[in-house]
């Protein structure tokens, strides 16, 4: 009887009784570094944005001796971030040389797998953006064949993909991005659940709700949800609305700002975000930012999905109210 009873409470635990979320945090350079030290202990994996790769496959960068000690003395996954980045923004051309050219691909595995390989690292995470369209199957195909190299050397890879909540090859921006493929072939699939809009579109929302868990709705339905990390964004963007151009602004200084305005935010019940409008110099601002209110619901949304963790960008842009906005949601 006493064994019935104990299988019927086993059974009817809520889901809060499973393992919450982890936390993957980017680290983008110096300005991470308090951040790091800080929120150690909270940190299961790091990820360093401090690697690039050229047209050939080599890769330049480095991860700082204090951040390694750091992540290696703290049981921090630690993995190193290759990305496309050229000159000043994500290069197509890059990627293109990389996933096209049969010298340039081996010459990128081969870095990676040995980038992988030091420093305590536990894998890399492949994190190529504004991939042309008409490169999906050749991107699925390097995904396959770089997970494949590092699971030969006991390492992990993580891959970085743009929010959609559809398949559609066609798209722009998506379309290079196969989730089904690339969720088989990786270990974890870092959905960049932010930038919805920026200073390229038109003012909104960095991350609404609703398009949040669109977008992990439709991973969920081609990758088990072990393999999803959702993004959460440490920061909102102010556009000057006379000027047409946008800037963003760290969580940190955000009170700052309303107060120094004199703004009074609202809701946006639509996208569950808020926003205020300010002037300055004559000038017209809207910005649409994340706060304790919006943070919780997305942070009560991974947990309630059991995703395998939430994915911030970028750690030093936060503060101690960031963190524990994220606790509050049973994170």
């Amino acid at each position: 009887m006493k064994k019935a009873v104990l299988l019927l409470m086993a059974l009817s635990l809520p889901a809060t009784a499973l393992a919450a979320p982890t936390k993957l945090a980017y680290y983008t350079g110096t300005k991470s570094n308090t951040s790091l030290q800080n929120n150690a202990a909270k940190i299961a994996t790091l990820a360093t944005d401090s690697y690039a790769i050229d047209a050939s496959g080599a890769i330049t960068g480095s991860v700082p001796a204090n951040v390694r000690s750091t992540a290696n003395a703290n049981g921090i996954a630690l993995y190193p971030v290759i990305s496309n980045f050229g000159t000043s923004d994500f290069d197509p051309a890059i990627a293109h040389a990389v996933l096209k050219t049969g010298t340039a691909q081996t010459n990128a595995i081969n870095n990676m797998v040995a980038l992988s390989q030091q420093g305590g690292a536990a894998g890399v995470n492949l994190d190529f953006e504004a991939v042309t369209n008409t490169d999906r199957s050749l991107l699925s195909a390097f995904v396959r064949k770089l997970a494949n190299a590092l699971h030969a050397k006991s390492r992990k890879l993580i891959v970085s993909v743009p929010a959609t909540s559809s398949n559609d090859p066609n798209d722009s921006w998506t379309g290079a991005f196969d989730y089904s493929a690339i969720g088989a072939a990786c270990d974890l699939v870092q959905v960049m659940t932010y930038d919805q809009n920026g200073p390229w579109s038109l003012d909104g929302p960095v991350a609404g709700l609703n398009w949040v868990k669109a977008a992990i709705g439709y991973a969920e339905t081609v990758m088990p949800k072990s393999k999803i990390s959702m993004g959460v964004a440490a920061y909102g963007y102010d556009w000057n609305l006379t000027d047409s151009t946008g800037v963003q602004v760290d969580w940190k200084d955000l009170p700052g700002l309303i107060a120094s305005t004199g703004a009074t935010p609202a809701w946006d019940t639509a996208s569950s975000s808020p926003k205020f409008y300010y002037q300055a110099g004559g000038k017209e601002h809207v910005v649409w930012y994340e706060n304790a209110r919006s943070m919780k619901l997305k942070a009560q949304y991974a947990a309630g999905e059991n995703v395998a963790s939430v994915s911030i960008w970028s750690l030093g842009q936060e503060d101690a109210s960031f963190w524990s906005t994220l606790a509050s949601g049973g994170l």
